[in-house]
């Protein structure tokens, strides 16, 4: 089985680390050490903002305008079973 989708995420403006977490439990983790956490992943651009800016504490708009603190990637999330 393989299975890949066009998704959107949350990182900070560095690209350093990436918006995860379930349940509301939800944290920024450096791209390069995720592990096993979940990643936020959104179906659309429009989602993630709204989405982000209604979960994560004291985000506004102005996070994502060029010059802010946060921004959204276009990405491929995949799938694949092992053999």
């Amino acid at each position: 089985m393989n299975i890949s989708r066009t998704r959107y995420v949350v990182v900070t403006s560095d690209e350093q680390e990436i918006f995860c977490g379930l349940a509301r439990n939800y944290c920024f983790k450096p791209v390069n050490n995720i592990g096993d956490t979940a990643i936020k992943t959104y179906v659309s651009e429009k989602k993630a903002k709204s989405s982000f800016l209604s979960s994560w504490w004291n985000s506004k708009e102005e996070d994502f305008e060029p010059g802010g603190r946060f921004k959204v990637l276009q990405v491929i999330e995949s799938v694949h079973t092992e053999k």
